[in-house]
């Protein structure tokens, strides 16, 4: 007969986040992951299959609870491109709150995974694929705000948006007045690329 899992999932991978965001993957023991989430090392085993089972459900979890729920700020159909700097002012105010508190943890998706990436071919196409959903939402955003723009020209701005800010989130730990200042960059390239547009700021 199949074991019944007897602990709540959700707050497994909360409490397990706080550990990789901490310390990444490869100086977590399972002794600290069981500390943190109060479960034995057979649940932990159990549930996600492997140290590694439970890091990667940590992700998707941070990616589907965090990352993409701001990726729909992109989409503003009244004004498109007030889309993008909402989005990147959104950005900058997490960034600014956590320097403010003494946390500068920066973006667990990239903090966690990108020493991984070089050997890690899945760790590779996480992060190659988020960066293709952020560039697409943003993309999305230009073309909607002035249909007249080439498609060449769209996919430019929209790489050299999503540049600055891939680039804004692995900073955020080290700098995060850096950071910032790179978001805050990137939407003055927005406005300068539409003046007559009212952007939402």
């Amino acid at each position: 007969m199949a074991r019944t899992q007897e602990f709540d999932t959700g707050k497994a991978l909360s409490d397990a986040r706080n550990v990789f965001w901490d310390k990444g993957f490869d100086a977590t023991s399972i002794a600290d992951l069981e500390t943190a989430t109060g479960l034995g090392r057979s649940s932990i085993y159990h549930g996600f299959g492997s140290k590694r089972g439970l890091f990667d459900a940590v992700i998707q979890d941070y990616m589907d609870t965090v990352l993409r729920p701001r990726l729909e700020l992109l989409r503003n159909p009244g004004v498109p491109s007030s889309g993008i700097s909402t989005y990147l002012d959104s950005l900058s105010a997490a960034l600014q709150k956590a320097s403010d508190a003494g946390s500068n943890r920066g973006c667990l998706l990239l903090n966690t995974t990108a020493g991984m990436a070089g050997r890690d071919e899945a760790m590779r196409i996480l992060i190659e694929g988020y960066q293709n959903e952020l560039r697409d939402g943003v993309a999305g955003a230009l073309r909607a705000s002035d249909p007249g723009q080439t498609e060449t020209l769209v996919l430019g701005r929209a790489r050299t948006i999503a540049g600055l800010t891939m680039g804004a989130l692995l900073m955020a730990r080290l700098n995060p007045t850096e950071a910032v200042a790179m978001l805050d960059a990137a939407s003055d390239q927005v406005s300068e690329w539409f003046p007559a547009t009212v952007l939402i700021r």
